[in-house]
């Protein structure tokens, strides 16, 4: 395997995207970096996990940033063969591929509420429009698909261990590695590449003046704060990797609880940047 080396994608344009079909199925219109990603999360989320393949696309995929590590694999596509006496009659021949083998996304905010303790969720994406609210039952959560990508204005949540319910987070998520490379350090690799990512580019995600819109500029002017992320960062973590998580500087929420997600228990983590450390 060559030096691992990570790809960057923004948000991005998937509106011809088929949750129903495989990434290799898909339009050559999407990015390939994000295919890249699908392809990872579809064998560790999908074929892993069971998690239905309709289920690990969702609207958030289109507003986030996404990060894909890839390794130069060389598969041997006709092996060496030989006579009786050992020698040589045809020369092995491969092929080297830049292989896509990890991923994580980066979901900017507003987000959906946090998930009740107990309760049960077959999505975590914020898909909910301005007019409407998400679908948030004790016992089975189901987010359903808004027509507009525009994500509706923040809105105050329930407050937890480390979030009071009013302040502007970031999430990351979606960390998949192929199982042969795990336990390598390249999960470590892209959760440091997100990290520093949003270090140097803090105000990426702040409202500008064209999408906050008159009406909101006129409230910001009356006193109201306009959202601004101050280097909040939360992960909802499958609970048998947390330990990995407060590895790499993330705290356990137990205000948060514990929920089940696509039938993977799950607790919620958060991580305080210290944005004036990292933008200097």
């Amino acid at each position: 395997m060559g030096t691992p080396f990570i790809t960057f994608l923004g948000p991005s344009n998937l509106d011809t995207y088929d949750p129903s079909k495989r990434s290799s199925e898909q339009a050559d219109t999407i990015p390939k970096t994000f295919l890249d990603a699908m392809e990872v999360r579809e064998q560790v989320f999908v074929d892993e996990q069971s998690v239905p393949l309709e289920n690990e696309f969702d609207p958030d995929d289109h507003r986030s940033c996404h990060w894909v590590i890839y390794a130069s694999i060389n598969t041997i596509t006709d092996p060496e063969v030989k006579d009786a006496a050992g020698n040589i009659i045809t020369r092995k021949k491969s092929t080297t591929r830049s292989t896509p083998i990890g991923t994580i996304r980066l979901v900017p905010f507003p987000h959906p509420p946090h998930p009740e303790p107990g309760s049960k969720y077959t999505a975590d994406a914020l898909t909910t429009n301005p007019n409407s609210t998400p679908n948030i039952n004790p016992t089975s959560t189901s987010l359903s698909p808004s027509p507009s990508t525009n994500p509706p204005p923040s809105t105050h949540d329930r407050p937890t261990t480390f979030h009071d319910g009013k302040e502007p987070y970031i999430k990351l998520g979606r960390l998949a590695l192929l199982r042969e490379f795990r336990g390598s350090g390249i999960a470590k690799m892209l959760v440091s590449a997100a990290v520093t990512w949003m270090g140097q580019n803090a105000t990426y995600f702040n409202p500008s003046v064209l999408e906050m819109g008159v009406d909101r500029i006129v409230a910001a002017a009356q006193g109201q704060v306009a959202p601004v992320w101050k280097g909040l960062v939360c992960v909802h973590a499958q609970e048998q990797v947390v330990k990995v998580w407060r590895k790499w500087g993330f705290e356990l929420d137990e205000g948060m609880g514990m929920w089940d997600e696509e039938g993977i228990n799950h607790v919620g983590m958060f991580m305080r940047m210290d944005l004036e450390k990292s933008m200097s």
